[in-house]
């Protein structure tokens, strides 16, 4: 697999990463892509032991005690786990179809070439009967910011898609499909997309079989075409027709968009640790970082994010470092966190902020944690995770497994800059939220 490098750009000490990551085809040549003919079948497996984002979890570091189990405080009842995971699955272009359902995100994944409406590319999986609704979510191959200009080349994500379903398939090819629709009665027919990743939940009652049909690829796509890293779908039946309670999106800054990739070298995830702390649970997540973002940013954005994920219930607001970067002010900074909290809770949506993370080149940034203590407390939230004391305390020395800002291990070739923690900073901060957020799992 031939993948670019990542080129990471920190300017006037703040989080920008002009990131991207080329995940090629094999052997240069790339799937023949677009055709919607001969289709193959090809039954995808299950990542074994710590492999991927394994359903198991059986890996994940143990949270602290006292967490997780508490029952009586928890605030998620009712679990979606996932049901796609080696299940059948048949694509056209069929090549690398098993890759679409094994718990191995961001790594190319199923190429799907530069599909069209007179030759679409699509993947079908076929699932056990028994849910009335699902939550499916793909993730493109590749790309590192959750939007981006129309002007830079994204790596996977499809513009024009559609998800059908079928009661009848045996091959993803043949019996009868139409299209899903949202708990609104919308046909899920989405046109113009430009996120890296999204996710809809739809009625499955009697149905067996769901299908991602992409008919158009975005004009700055790379040379690779549309790429797929994984298709994972949540049985969300015991929400009825209401909000799922364990679906998470993750806004802010570069270190967002880099440590919620759920890459091989950023395990075991969020999703995954909670899994093996809380039997039966499995979050739905969705990495919606982009770098250089400050919290006016991500407040110019969050509408846009609540339309694209209309089932989404916790929102992740991981602002500050940016903000403390520009010097743009604690109030500024309160203010905008401000609105983002007011307009999430207002849309029935559960805003959780963590404290800003420490960064060795940028001062003043305990004073933007003063305002999110205050942000707690004055709107009752529950607390993200304390980064600044666990980056501070795991910030010196010459050994990386000690000092988590050293590269390497730093994937796409980015360099040690005291702002972005390495990947094993990364992945210490999925165990870290999940283990700040045990008090909500039974």
């Amino acid at each position: 697999m031939r993948r670019s490098r990542v080129a990471v750009a920190v300017a006037a000490a703040v989080l920008v990463c002009a990131c991207s990551t080329d995940n090629g085809s094999k052997g240069g040549g790339g799937d023949g892509g677009g055709t919607a003919d001969a289709t193959t079948s090809d039954s995808g497996t299950p990542d074994a032991g710590g492999a991927g984002d394994g359903a198991a979890g059986g890996d994940a570091a143990q949270a602290d005690a006292g967490g997780c189990g508490s029952g009586a405080a928890a605030k998620i009842q009712h679990p979606n786990p996932i049901v796609s995971r080696g299940r059948p699955v048949f694509a056209s272009p069929s090549a690398n179809a098993n890759q679409i359902n094994n718990g191995v995100y961001h790594n190319g994944g199923w190429s799907a070439g530069t599909p069209s409406a007179s030759a679409p590319a699509w993947a079908a999986i076929q699932l056990a009967a028994g849910p009335t609704r699902v939550l499916l979510s793909w993730d493109d191959g590749g790309t590192y910011d959750y939007e981006d200009p129309a002007s830079t080349t994204v790596y996977g994500l499809p513009a024009d898609y559609e998800i059908d379903v079928s009661a009848d398939s045996t091959n993803g090819a043949d019996g009868t499909w139409t299209t899903a629709k949202d708990m609104g009665g919308n046909a899920i027919q989405i046109t113009g997309n430009t996120a890296r990743t999204r996710a809809h939940s739809f009625d499955f009652t009697g149905m067996t079989w769901v299908k991602m049909v992409i008919t158009a690829a975005p004009p700055n796509i790379s040379p690779n075409g549309v790429q797929i890293g994984e298709i994972d779908v949540h049985d969300v039946s015991a929400a009825g027709a209401g909000l799922p309670e364990d679906t998470w999106f993750f806004m802010g800054d570069s270190i967002t968009a880099f440590a919620f990739d759920r890459s091989q070298v950023h395990q075991p995830s969020f999703a995954k640790t909670v899994s093996a702390e809380s039997a039966g649970f499995y979050p739905a997540m969705i990495n919606g970082g982009i770098g250089g973002e400050t919290s006016a940013d991500g407040l110019a954005r969050l509408q846009n994010a609540l339309t694209f994920n209309p089932d989404y219930r916790y929102f992740v607001l991981s602002y500050g470092t940016n903000d403390a970067g520009h010097n743009v002010g604690t109030s500024v900074f309160q203010s905008n966190m401000q609105s983002m909290i007011t307009m999430l809770q207002a849309a029935g949506r559960v805003p959780v902020i963590p404290h800003i993370p420490w960064a060795g080149t940028i001062s003043g940034i305990a004073s933007y944690n003063a305002v999110v203590d205050q942000l707690v407390q004055m709107y009752n939230l529950t607390p993200g995770p304390d980064l600044y004391t666990y980056f501070q305390q795991h910030s010196s020395g010459d050994d990386a497994s000690t000092n988590e800002f050293l590269c390497p291990p730093c994937a796409g070739g980015r360099m040690t800059d005291y702002l972005h923690p390495n990947d094993t900073g990364l992945t210490a901060m999925n165990t870290l939220w999940a283990q700040a957020m045990c008090p909500l799992y039974p």
